[in-house]
């Protein structure tokens, strides 16, 4: 029994359905990946304030100034997600992911810019005070920036919703934001400069 050629050509394209999941797959792999160059160039910080007592003090701080980051990615951008489809908003997974992904980024860069200044600043201050002040600065800085972006990024995606519905993601929004500031800072914490033992 013959086919006909219309027939033959569609077997033999992929399904829309295919091509759509690999663009998907790739889109959500260039995010991972886009968080993952943030977090290891918040590694770079945290290098540099290890410089203050080298050896294992490198390690210590460039592990823990990325795991801040990578807390709020692991724990709080899906919690967010979650919430926000609670009360209905057009947020879908492959968008906070992307969302998620850019703003850590961002908060990434920055701490890379500051890491010369940083190693400086640590190897020339004698007060564990003053080293714990400026370290506290950059953390804030590129924390303030990446959620400042996310925050941007989340509410350009509610701007369509009804007045109520955009109140209450903004409400969520705010109790994220806070949650986001307590979770790295208390993973930040556990620097060593923060401690007084650098």
């Amino acid at each position: 029994m013959e086919q006909s050629l219309p027939t033959i050509v569609s077997a033999c394209q992929p399904s829309l359905g295919a091509r759509l999941t690999s663009a998907e797959t790739q889109s959500a792999a260039q995010e991972l990946a886009r968080l993952g160059a943030g977090l290891g160039l918040a590694a770079l910080y945290g290098l540099a304030l290890g410089a203050r007592h080298g050896g294992m003090a490198l390690v210590q701080h460039a592990l823990a100034a990325s795991a801040g980051l990578a807390a709020v990615a692991v724990l709080g951008i899906p919690a967010l997600f979650v919430l926000l489809a609670l009360v209905d908003a057009p947020v879908s997974p492959s968008a906070m992911l992307s969302v998620g992904a850019r703003s850590l980024a961002s908060a990434g860069f920055v701490l890379a810019g500051l890491a010369p200044s940083a190693a400086l600043w640590a190897v020339t201050i004698e007060s564990p005070d003053a080293a714990a002040f400026v370290t506290r600065a950059g953390l804030t800085l590129a924390g303030g920036i990446g959620l400042f972006q996310l925050n941007g990024s989340v509410r350009a995606m509610l701007k369509e919703l009804p007045p109520e519905r955009r109140l209450k993601c903004h409400a969520l929004l705010w109790g994220f934001s806070l949650f986001a500031i307590m979770l790295a800072g208390r993973v930040w914490y556990t620097l060593p400069i923060l401690q007084g033992a650098a």
